[in-house]
């Protein structure tokens, strides 16, 4: 996704995001996010009226089954999401055995309450009511990026961006936010950027909680009613979260969404494979993964019994080193993997682009905020204004630079966490998973601590 900012003097800012993708297509993808306590922070700082109004109308208006339901989903974006995911309460990793390595609980980071602690959502229902807040138009789909032509840092003049279907935008300030091969990056490195192979391959998909062994009850019962489970072997491993029900679109509901179907688990599997392996054409990758992790412990067999193959999405893993800033120039930035593409280990890409996300509104917010030094309202665009410019591309650097140090450190704990994870022989399992045990408790906890302290 790229996106496009157009500020003027006499209102808010106005963001327009083009994806390459129909309007569909990115609502049934199969990843899941982690949204940890920091990005509750963002969602809570927005405070978006919930449902929101599709009509230009107030929409606290709502009344009838309408407000009903849209009361029931909650009063907030935030709101919304929470009814929507699924809280994360506890987990840990556990050995293949299924014993205990490391335990964390809401009290492992000291925090005070369910939002304090994140949730688990899929992207599906992410993206499904992040677009039922916009106004209608705001979203352009099918609108492929080919190259941006920016005037130089300093100088007035908007950036001009050019799409595969011929058409042209202007802008004041363009985000790349076009994923790990990042088409904006490209443009700014003067060359595709250097994505390092993990070493891993990546099998995942979603089930109902129902289908699972017998039954959701049985399932929580059996992993101490955790919200996530992660079994560490040997060069492999199996997870799970739950994600709560789905969101889908729907024109004629509260908001724009309706609530279906029966929470759900999202599982993840990794095995170490070399660059070069490929699936064989046909192949069963749900009966692949049962071989494959026959020796867990329960739940694993019984999450692997419950797949229906043509459920499986599976891929190679790969990532970014982690660069320093800054990231753009001039009135050009990135966010999210086209920045700073990092392993899943610990489930912090999304949630490291929603930081993101906090960070260059307050930046951008700030730089055109009245008081500011901004020019007379008069002027069509921010980027007529010398002055102004200065002061866009200066908080574009901040931001860059504020965000640097933090997604770098996420990257090369998530690398590390993931050696561990994966470790292959008989000797260095026994080793980590020693450690694991002797660790106590705290010095756990302090390990993972600032993944949850985040000050806007």
């Amino acid at each position: 996704m790229t996106t496009a900012a157009r500020g003027g003097k006499k209102g808010p800012a106005e963001w327009n995001p083009f994806l390459r993708r129909s309007h569909s297509r990115p609502l049934r993808a199969p990843k899941l996010h982690n949204k940890q306590a920091n990005a509750e922070k963002v969602l809570r700082l927005l405070q978006s009226p919930w449902p929101p109004a599709r009509d230009g109308s107030d929409s606290s208006g709502c009344s009838g089954d309408a407000g009903r339901a849209g009361r029931a989903i909650g009063a907030s974006l935030s709101d919304a999401i929470y009814a929507v995911g699924g809280p994360i309460m506890s987990g840990g990793f556990r050995s293949d055995r299924g014993d205990y390595l490391y335990y964390a609980d809401i009290d492992s980071v000291g925090l005070q309450d369910v939002k304090s602690n994140g949730l688990s959502i899929s992207r599906r229902s992410l993206q499904t009511i992040l677009y039922s807040a916009l106004p209608y138009g705001c979203v352009s789909y099918g609108r492929r990026f080919q190259s941006f032509t920016a005037p130089p840092s300093g100088q007035p003049g908007r950036v001009q961006v050019a799409f595969e279907d011929g058409g042209v935008e202007e802008c004041d300030v363009l985000v790349g936010a076009d994923g790990i091969r990042s088409k904006v990056r490209e443009q700014l490195l003067g060359g595709p950027a250097e994505l390092r192979y993990s070493g891993t391959v990546c099998w995942r998909g979603r089930l109902p909680l129902s289908r699972i062994g017998r039954g959701a009850q049985w399932l929580l019962q059996l992993i101490n009613n955790d919200s996530w489970a992660e079994y560490w072997g040997k060069g492999i491993r199996f997870g799970f979260f739950t994600v709560g029900a789905e969101a889908t679109p729907d024109e004629a509901a509260p908001g724009g969404i309706r609530i279906e179907g029966e929470p759900q688990v999202a599982w993840y599997a990794f095995a170490n494979r070399p660059e070069t392996w490929k699936t064989e054409p046909g192949a069963d990758e749900a009966v692949r993964l049962r071989e494959m992790f026959a020796g867990f412990s329960s739940p694993v067999p019984e999450l692997l019994a419950a797949m229906d193959p043509s459920g499986v999405n599976v891929g190679k893993i790969f990532y970014q080193e982690p660069r320093p800033d800054p990231w753009g120039a001039g009135r050009v930035t990135l966010l999210g993997d086209a920045a700073h593409a990092m392993l899943p280990t610990l489930g912090q890409g999304g949630c490291m682009a929603i930081e993101d996300s906090l960070e260059l509104a307050n930046e951008l917010g700030a730089a055109v905020a009245p008081g500011s030094g901004s020019a007379e309202a008069e002027a069509p665009s921010t980027s007529y204004d010398a002055a102004a410019v200065g002061r866009l591309e200066a908080a574009l650097r901040r931001y860059e630079a504020s965000r640097a140090p933090r997604t770098a450190r996420v990257a090369e704990q998530s690398v590390q966490v993931a050696a561990l994870a994966m470790a292959e022989s008989d000797f260095a399992v026994w080793l980590r998973n020693t450690i694991y045990r002797l660790t106590p408790k705290w010095a756990g906890d302090k390990q993972f601590e600032y993944l949850f302290k985040l000050t806007p």
